[in-house]
C-alpha cells in the first residue's frame, strides 16, 4: 500500500533538484536573478529528501512484503535493481548520444563507462568517475549501496543499535566538518557523494519507520496539520538561514537532516491538509514519475541550452527559459514513466514471480 503523500513529494523534491541544476545563469548582473538563483540552488537538498524516504520506503514496504509471505533477499534486491537499472540504461545511452554523439564515444573512458553502467562510480573520489556521463546518476550508484547494506547490515539491526550506529556516524561527521577536513578540496564527495558517509540519511530513514511502526503516536488530523505546516516552515527556515550563514560543506547533507527527516515524519501519517491536498491522482502520478524525472532532466537542460539562446541577465529570458525547460523535462518523464520505466518494471517483477511459481511447481512434481 502506497502511501500518497510522500509518493507526491517525491515530485517535489525531484523539481527541486531539476531546478538547482540551472546553473547558465549563476553569473547573471539582475539583482532579483541573482536571489532567485540562491534560491534555486537549494534544491540540491531534494536528494538528502529521497535518501531519508528511501530508508523509510525501502523498510516499510519490505516489511508489508515479509508480513504477507516468504520474502527472500533475492527477490528483494531484484525489486530494487528492476527498479533502477532500466531507466539507468536509458538515461546512460540517452546521456552518451546528447554530450558525446556517435562520431565521439571513443573520447569516453571504458572505466569511467563500466562503472557508471554498473553503478558503483560514486565510490571513486574523482568527478571524472562520480560526476560522469548521466551526472545525476551518482545518487543512485549510492542507492544500490544503501540496498546491499540494507539486507547485510541493518535490516538485522536492532533498532536501539541503529540509532547507535547512526548517532556515532553523524557525529563522526561533524567531527570531520568542524575539524580534520574543514575546507578540504574532496569535501564535495566526502560529504555530498560518499556512500558511507550518504548511509546516515538511510538510516534516519530507517529509524522513522520504525517508529511509524510501532504506534507510539498516531496523530489526529489536526496534529497531523500542524507537524506538515511546520515541518515546512522548519525546512524554509534551516534553508533561508543555511544559505545566509552555513558553510557549504554542512549544508552538503548533515545540516538538513533533522527538517528532512521532520518532513518524512509528518507526512507519512498521510492524513494532514497539506496531504489531503497532495495526494490528488494528478500529484501522486507525477511523483510515481520522478525517478525518470530525476534521471532525464539534466540532459533536458543541456540539450535546451545548446539549442536556445539566452541573455543571462534578462529575467524575461531567463524565467522563460527556466519555465519551459522544466514543463519539457515533465513531459517527457512521464512519457517515460508511462511508455519504457512501468512496463518495464512491471514485466521484470513479473518475470521474477513466473520464475519462482515455475521452479515451485517442478520441485512439487518431483
Amino acid at each position: 500500500m502506497k502511501i500518497h503523500s510522500l509518493t507526491a513529494l517525491r515530485f517535489f523534491a525531484a523539481l527541486g533538484v531539476f531546478l538547482h541544476h540551472f546553473h547558465f545563469y549563476e553569473h547573471t548582473s539582475s539583482h532579483w536573478l541573482q536571489l532567485t538563483y540562491k534560491a534555486f540552488f537549494e534544491g540540491f537538498v531534494g536528494v538528502t529528501f529521497f535518501y531519508v524516504l528511501s530508508g523509510f520506503i525501502i523498510s516499510y514496504s519490505y516489511h508489508n512484503q515479509a508480513i504477507r509471505r516468504p520474502y527472500t533477499t533475492g527477490e528483494f534486491l531484484f525489486n530494487r535493481f528492476a527498479r533502477l537499472y532500466p531507466v539507468h540504461f536509458l538515461t546512460l545511452g540517452a546521456a552518451l548520444m546528447a554530450y558525446y554523439g556517435w562520431s565521439n564515444l571513443g573520447s569516453v573512458e571504458s572505466g569511467v563507462i563500466a562503472a557508471n553502467a554498473a553503478l558503483v562510480h560514486s565510490l571513486v573520489p574523482d568527478p571524472a568517475y562520480f560526476f560522469s556521463i548521466n551526472g545525476v546518476s551518482w545518487s543512485i550508484s549510492v542507492e544500490v549501496f544503501f540496498y546491499l547494506a540494507f539486507i547485510f547490515l541493518f535490516v538485522r539491526l536492532r533498532t536501539r543499535y541503529l540509532a547507535a550506529v547512526g548517532a556515532t556516524l553523524a557525529g563522526f561527521i561533524a567531527y570531520l566538518l568542524a575539524g580534520p577536513l574543514a575546507g578540504h578540496p574532496l569535501n564535495g564527495w566526502t560529504f555530498y557523494i560518499n556512500p558511507a558517509f550518504r548511509a546516515v540519511d538511510f538510516i534516519a530513514g530507517m529509524l522513522i519507520f520504525r517508529l511509524f511502526i510501532s504506534d507510539r503516536f498516531r496523530p489526529t488530523v489536526s496534529q497531523s496539520s500542524a507537524m506538515e505546516v511546520g515541518s515546512l516552515f522548519l525546512l524554509a527556515a534551516f534553508a533561508y538561514f543555511g544559505i545566509k550563514h552555513i558553510p557549504m560543506a554542512w549544508r552538503y547533507d548533515l545540516f538538513y537532516l533533522i527538517p528532512m527527516m521532520f518532513v518524512v515524519w509528518a507526512f507519512c501519517h498521510g492524513q494532514g491538509v497539506i496531504s489531503l491536498l497532495i495526494s490528488k491522482r494528478f500529484l501522486v502520478w507525477l511523483g510515481e514519475a520522478s525517478f525518470s524525472l530525476y534521471m532525464i532532466h539534466q540532459i533536458i537542460i543541456a540539450l535546451a541550452l545548446r539549442n536556445t539562446p539566452v541573455d543571462i541577465n534578462s529575467p524575461n529570458q531567463v524565467l522563460w527559459f527556466v519555465g519551459v525547460t522544466t514543463l519539457t523535462g515533465v513531459v517527457v518523464s512521464v512519457a517515460i514513466f508511462e511508455m519504457y520505466e512501468k512496463p518495464v518494471n512491471d514485466y521484470l517483477r513479473g518475470f521474477w514471480r513466473r520464475r519462482n511459481t515455475s521452479s515451485l511447481q517442478a520441485k512439487t512434481s518431483t
